[in-house]
């Protein structure tokens, strides 16, 4: 253990070195580099992960996060709860990436070792912080130096404690983000992992590199493009990362082509090689988010004067007559999820999202159920709901039936939009 001490303290003394070099080495090259790699090292620190009980989102959301404040995510590891392994980890990162987040491994339990493991990378001694110890009291209603949650209190000698602001509320946090030296020490829990990243996001905020992504869609096979994708890579590397991510199951395309810089500049010079040499009529304009910019688009369908967005307006002055007519709160718009319905929905959606564009409430939707409905319309349903964020009142038999258990179900209501096509008998 005394000759790992002594490992530990000598690799610590040449990853300080290290940091200071580094900066150095950039001011001597600064006609030649204008702006720093901000770099991060992602931890997932938990037995859990690894014997796949439990499912990582944690690293998701950081990568995420640091890219959206200008840092580049190097390298994520996930490693197990054993103070050895994680200090050697978190000594490896810490020399190599500008900054460290570790997420888990914090608690009161015999497997909350990673502020153990932070000292012992950095041959420091855990201490109980007079201000951890309060906050831990305060918390647990609790004075006990030997009981279970004052281990949260324990923490390495030179640590700084990081206060965030709560975005929503703007209140100080309550309990601090450890960190020692380059390295920040995250909860496991996602949702105060979130909320301790996001409280403090100020701390990683790269205002010289901002990273620009474009995305095309293409309907013909990766084998069929590969060679264009292989120029494009061969021309363009040095500047630009270019992924591509086959689909097999989409029915709009079959290969995600994404288009990553830090300059704008090199991603539009890219996406015009590629529009220019990949085989006509391969690219699709798909839009992967047509929820949140519904109103823009619909409209713009329907004042296009085309064949399609004549119908499109048409069907949207219904909509319109009825929003003018009803509170949006006495309107539920008929929904099964079938392909007219559909349609439906997202129009009266980009109707609303247009009319109410600060609105709050939930659209309201009925949906009357077949006796024999099949998993794949469950989950259709679904998945529905919570995209467009429905409040969905359910009913079974047939249409007329449905109408008059809603009356009685749902008092309130005074009017349900039906979608059909021009076509179906009884249509006007």
């Amino acid at each position: 253990m005394l000759l790992c001490s002594q490992i530990c303290r000598r690799a610590l003394c040449v990853a300080q070195l290290r940091r200071h070099l580094v900066p150095m080495a950039a001011k001597s090259s600064e006609k030649v580099v204008s702006r720093p790699d901000v770099t991060a090292g992602i931890l997932i620190i938990g037995d859990e992960i690894l014997k796949g009980h439990t499912q990582d989102t944690n690293s998701f959301y950081m990568c995420q996060k640091l890219r959206s404040l200008g840092v580049r995510v190097a390298r994520i590891s996930v490693i197990p709860d054993d103070v050895d392994i994680i200090a050697a980890e978190i000594l490896s990162f810490s020399s190599r990436f500008t900054y460290v987040l570790t997420s888990g491994g914090i608690g009161p339990t015999h497997d909350d070792v990673t502020l153990e493991a932070v000292a012992r990378a950095f041959g420091e001694q855990l201490f109980d912080h007079p201000e951890m110890v309060a906050l831990v009291r305060e918390a647990f209603g609790t004075s006990d130096t030997d009981c279970p949650q004052m281990k949260l209190a324990r923490i390495p000698q030179s640590s700084h404690l990081n206060y965030g602001t709560d975005k929503r509320t703007g209140r100080s946090s309550k309990y601090p983000l450890v960190s020692l030296q380059n390295v920040y020490i995250f909860p496991g829990i996602p949702t105060l992992m979130e909320r301790a990243l996001e409280s403090l996001e100020h701390l990683f905020l790269n205002e010289h590199t901002q990273f620009h992504c474009r995305e095309i869609y293409v309907s013909a096979d990766e084998v069929a493009i590969a060679p264009i994708l292989n120029q494009a890579n061969a021309r363009f590397r040095k500047h630009v990362s270019l992924g591509s991510y086959p689909d097999w199951r989409n029915n709009y395309y079959r290969v995600q082509l994404t288009v990553d810089s830090d300059s704008e500049e090199h991603v539009d010079e890219v996406c015009r090689f590629l529009m220019e040499h990949l085989p006509a009529g391969t690219v699709v304009p798909f839009v992967k988010d047509p929820i949140s910019r519904a109103a823009a688009d619909i409209y713009g369908l329907a004042q296009s004067g085309s064949l399609l967005g004549q119908k499109v307006a048409a069907a949207l002055q219904t909509i319109e007559e009825c929003l003018a007519e009803y509170s949006l709160s006495k309107i539920c718009v008929g929904f099964n999820g079938g392909k007219d319905c559909t349609a439906l929905l997202h129009l009266f959606h980009a109707a609303v999202q247009r009319k109410y564009p600060d609105k709050k409430e939930k659209l309201q939707a009925l949906y009357v159920r077949i006796v024999m409905s099949f998993p794949e319309m469950e989950q259709f349903m679904l998945d529905t709901t919570k995209r467009y964020g429905l409040q969905v009142f359910t009913v079974q038999g047939n249409i007329k039936q449905a109408l008059v258990d809603l009356k009685e179900q749902q008092p309130h209501l005074e009017a349900v939009l039906m979608g059909t096509r021009r076509t179906d008998p009884y249509t006007r």
